[in-house]
């Protein structure tokens, strides 16, 4: 693939404060492909309308 080629990514993993606790789970080994791919943040969840934090 090449750079241009966007990428959807679980905001999450790229440390954007998303999740049901207001936290993160980052995942280096993701931030690196930063690097050679266009990636698109996406929360499924606040996309379905559920922000954070939220009860578990």
């Amino acid at each position: 693939m090449s750079r241009e080629a966007p990428v959807l990514v679980s905001a999450c993993l790229l440390g954007i404060n998303c999740r049901y606790d207001g936290g993160n789970c980052f995942d280096e080994r993701i931030a690196r492909l930063v690097s050679r791919f266009v990636m698109i943040p996406v929360c499924p969840e606040q996309l379905g309308g559920l922000g954070p934090p939220r009860a578990s």
